[in-house]
């Protein structure tokens, strides 16, 4: 990003009041700043003649290692997109000088997780926290109905799917009446191996 920013302060046309821009869009990139041309239409590399546009700006940029020797750029430019993007860059002279690079899918994809991920997993640590407190708070012999209401959470058989049986499998929940599964006193506590983990 810092070359770039370079690009733009030692290739403008400082008599010009139009500012540079760099921007990115979903399948090109592309930069724009004032020129004094020396030539209109797109510049080939196969013919391409570098020209110092600001020769004692340049000086300074390759003195502090911000840019290579004249003309690299452009070199660099069409093996950089041809390994990235396999397009071909575009640059144009004229009272603009642009710069057109593509994009491809790969190149402009998202990196990390998506919103629905993130989403997804904010869920998943709310229910984890809910577990914790519920796990807490059947310290004491709880009825289904008073967790649901501790949680301020509806539905019977969700609250039995999502919460209980899970609890119960993973051995961190236990039935005060285990030999009678569907009574209506049936009652849920936390076991001693929850308690000291």
């Amino acid at each position: 990003m810092a070359r770039s920013f370079c690009i733009f302060l030692y290739h403008r046309d400082y008599s010009s009041g139009y500012v540079a821009k760099f921007v990115i869009e979903k399948d090109k990139m592309y930069t724009e700043n004032a020129n004094c041309p020396h030539g209109y239409g797109c510049l080939q590399l196969s013919n391409f003649t570098p020209y110092a546009k600001n020769p004692a700006i340049s000086k300074v940029f390759r003195e502090i290692g911000l840019a290579d020797e004249l003309g690299s750029g452009m070199r660099n430019t069409y093996k950089y997109t041809k390994m990235y993007s396999g397009g071909t860059p575009e640059f144009i002279e004229s009272d603009m000088f642009r710069t057109v690079i593509p994009l491809d899918e790969v190149s402009v994809g998202v990196i990390g997780p998506t919103r629905e991920q993130d989403r997804e997993q904010d869920r998943e640590q709310d229910r984890k926290r809910m577990v914790m407190a519920l796990l807490q708070f059947c310290i004491v012999p709880r009825s289904r109905t008073e967790m649901q209401k501790f949680l301020g959470l509806t539905g019977r058989r969700n609250f039995l799917q999502k919460y209980i049986k899970p609890l119960l499998n993973q051995g961190k929940l236990q039935k005060t009446i285990p030999d009678k599964p569907t009574s209506k006193k049936q009652k849920y506590v936390s076991t001693k191996t929850f308690e000291h983990t």
